[in-house]
């Protein structure tokens, strides 16, 4: 039997148009030569690697109250302080692009210097708690970091802890802030 049909009136299914993700790959693109091209790039990998120097030593260090130093609560305070210098790249930094670039410089100088806590605190599941609480929001962050810090430290019921973890994470952002304000990252 023959058929009458044309060929015109069929629909031929198509995926949906990619140009969105186009204009993302081109976007990040444009963004990571127009950081690379003003110095920023280079800025950034550079702060990654002072704040793996200066976060764990004096300057930061004389910051803390020197109980919460002891062999104790040490690792707890260390992964405290990384996971706010990271919080702090990412706050404050002018792109998602330069923070990813400073956190990964911080940690490769941070494994270079092979430091008896860093493998430790990487992979404990600090990190979860506090990204929890950052995730969670609300108006009393650090609070609820030092909440986390305390529970962490096994004093989930001492304010002491929880205050000394709520100044750190406070310390950190604002000690981070200040380096990045130093570093004259070009918009």
């Amino acid at each position: 039997m023959p058929n009458n049909r044309e060929d015109s009136d069929i629909k031929i299914f198509r995926p949906a148009n990619n140009s969105c993700n186009d204009c993302d790959i081109l976007s990040f693109v444009e963004g990571m030569n127009y950081h690379r091209q003003n110095g920023n790039v280079e800025k950034a990998k550079e702060l990654g690697m002072r704040l793996a120097d200066i976060s764990f030593e004096s300057e930061l260090r004389e910051r803390i109250e020197e109980s919460f130093l002891s062999d104790e609560f040490f690792h707890q305070v260390c992964a405290l302080v990384l996971f706010s210098t990271e919080a702090a790249l990412n706050y404050y930094l002018p792109s998602q692009q330069l923070s990813t670039i400073a956190i990964n410089s911080l940690h490769e100088s941070l494994s270079h210097k092979k430091l008896d806590f860093y493998d430790s605190i990487v992979n404990s599941p600090a990190f979860s708690f506090y990204y929890l609480s950052v995730r969670k929001g609300g108006s009393d962050i650090p609070k609820d970091i030092g909440e986390a810090f305390a529970m962490l430290c096994r004093k989930e019921d001492e304010p002491l802890f929880i205050e000394e973890g709520s100044k750190i994470y406070s310390t950190v952002l604002d000690f981070v802030e200040k380096k990045i304000s130093d570093t004259h990252f070009v918009n």
